[in-house]
């Protein structure tokens, strides 16, 4: 079994061909790899991204409506008619909020976010995937403290076939960040950045960092990738632990009640 130093040392082969350097999220992609290097975090399948100046001032009005949404199933209507339904992890030792979409027309809204963002072309020269990059669920991130690290890969997959976005809607979104394994075996903390989102993919090995704010930090958070079914029971069992509706690779949709009857006992739920 492959390391990820050893993913590292056969992205960075051939460095010196700019065909290799993919821009602009400055990472080194060998052609036919099913991973990439971050050099700058020295960690893999990872970057940063700028987040479109008018998509961040929509969400920056909203998000404060989001730090009152607290109740574990609670539903909410923001004031711009969006409806979510919050999921609180009880394993999770931080006060995490996952405000997702809790209908189809409100999935639609983060659907647009998504296209604006832009994201689908950022990640498409890595994806496997036949017409097109799918968002399969939206969520606002709220939380204020953590009491202990949790270590953990977003998705245990073998190839870069879903990745997720974290992005600060708040002004104290950098002072509650994120702690991450490098692919030398090193700890380092990471601060978000207002304007930027960290998008990241299989092998990134991460948590929340330990810490606590005077009131909750909000995230736009985004769940994305392959429009094939083959792994969707291993794909699926990152989102549905965190959202009631989600679409599915083909398009489709689906509740978690269902994702669990069909993939629950195959996947990593």
């Amino acid at each position: 079994m492959q390391t990820p130093l050893d993913q590292a040392d056969r992205a960075c082969n051939g460095y010196g061909q700019a065909s290799m350097l993919i821009q602009p999220q400055g990472v080194i992609h060998k052609p036919g790899e099913p991973f990439f290097l971050n050099p700058a975090l020295l960690a893999l399948n990872v970057f940063e991204t700028g987040i479109a100046p008018d998509v961040l001032a929509e969400l920056e009005a909203l998000a404060p409506e989001t730090r009152a949404m607290e109740e574990l199933g609670g539903r909410y209507v923001l004031s711009s008619g969006v409806k979510l339904s919050n999921d609180r992890p009880r394993h999770w030792r931080s006060d995490i909020c996952w405000l997702s979409h809790a209908d189809e027309e409100s999935f639609a809204w983060f659907d647009g976010l998504y296209a604006r963002l832009g994201l689908a072309e950022l990640v498409a020269p890595f994806v496997p995937h036949d017409r097109e990059v799918r968002l399969y669920a939206g969520f606002f991130v709220t939380r204020s403290r953590c009491d202990a690290l949790d270590m953990h890969y977003d998705w245990t997959l073998e190839s870069n076939e879903a990745f997720t976005l974290m992005a600060p809607l708040t002004a104290n979104g950098g002072d509650l960040g994120m702690t991450y394994d490098t692919v030398m075996g090193e700890r380092r903390d990471l601060a978000y950045r207002r304007g930027k989102g960290l998008v990241f993919g299989p092998s990134f090995l991460h948590s929340t960092a330990v810490g606590a704010l005077d009131e909750r930090a909000v995230f736009l958070c985004l769940n994305f990738g392959t429009d094939r079914m083959d792994n969707w029971a291993r794909i699926g069992a990152t989102t549905a632990r965190q959202c009631e509706l989600l679409r599915q690779p083909d398009g489709s949709f689906i509740r978690q009640e269902e994702w669990r009857r069909l993939y629950g006992r195959t996947g990593a739920y």
